[in-house]
């Protein structure tokens, strides 16, 4: 099922965060910190229900996105709201977190959908 909206929030120059949905009420969220690199965007955390539960994939720059860890036990809404609010607060945290591993030789390229 693709999502019907994404939404991305700029957080700080060159960092969004990208919230994407789809469903009436919601079926399927899909969260991610991203960072631009080089003129790329990466992928550098992601929260999502997929397969119904409510979990995080960290991203390494040498071995792309890591196995899920449960990230949130209550509903979709709160969890989508959770989801957002982790990585606003902590982005530098994280991305300095990230940026300390291994780099990839392939760069993986989302593009940004719409800046709020």
């Amino acid at each position: 099922m693709p999502y019907e909206q994404a939404v991305d929030f700029k957080i700080a120059d060159g960092v969004i965060i990208r919230y994407s949905r789809s469903g009436r009420p919601i079926a399927r969220y899909a969260v991610v910190l991203l960072v631009l690199v080089d003129d790329v965007w990466e992928e550098v955390r992601l929260f999502d229900n997929h397969l119904d539960d409510h979990h995080m994939h960290r991203y390494t720059r040498s071995e792309g996105k890591q196995p899920p860890e449960t990230f949130h036990p209550g509903p979709v809404n709160a969890a989508i709201a959770a989801a957002i609010a982790h990585p606003k607060a902590n982005a530098e945290a994280i991305i300095e977190s990230w940026r300390s591993l291994p780099s990839t030789s392939t760069p993986r390229r989302p593009t940004p959908a719409s800046s709020c």
